[in-house]
């Protein structure tokens, strides 16, 4: 008889936490008003090859938490730094981590960053940052320069016109 009794202990504690499992699972997120303190950044230049840290700061002005899901960027240069979801609390700012490599990238560029969560009006909060990557100095070169310069192992390539040969 005891081993029936805990038996049936069991079963009924299954179906009591399927029970709130499943009753749970029907919470929904409620949308959350945001202000984006600077949603458009114009950025000072920086040289190309470095890297470049951008902060966008959102401030929660709603009672219901903000979470943000995803972040996605229009450059494989531009990684988001902060951990997915972001929580934002009611009434509170927080921030938006991303960093930019501009090796690859010189002149303006105009970047955008798109989030994606239970915004209020949407379900995306578009961002945006341009600057200007500047070349390094070394990247120009006069044309003194280039005529003088030697490419990489141009002293093992053999003359093509071998004196030796060429004899009267």
């Amino acid at each position: 008889m005891n081993m029936r009794k805990k038996y049936t202990f069991k079963i009924l504690t299954l179906l009591a936490l399927s029970v709130l499992l499943f009753t749970g699972c029907n919470k929904r997120l409620k949308p959350a008003s945001v202000i984006v303190v600077n949603p458009v950044l114009h950025l000072y230049p920086i040289p190309q090859g470095e890297l470049q840290k951008i902060l966008f700061e959102i401030e929660n002005t709603s009672d219901n938490p903000l979470f943000i899901q995803e972040i996605q960027t229009t450059c494989g240069c531009i990684v988001p730094r902060n951990e997915l979801p972001i929580v934002i609390l009611p009434h509170k700012l927080g921030t938006i981590h991303l960093a930019y490599n501009t090796i690859k990238n010189t002149g303006y560029v105009d970047h955008f960053v798109y989030c994606y969560g239970n915004f209020e009006g949407s379900d995306c909060l578009e961002l945006e940052f341009d600057t200007n990557v500047v070349p390094r100095a070394d990247y120009i070169r006069d044309y003194e320069q280039l005529f003088t310069e030697k490419p990489d192992g141009f002293d093992k390539v053999p003359s093509m016109f071998d004196e030796e040969r060429y004899k009267y």
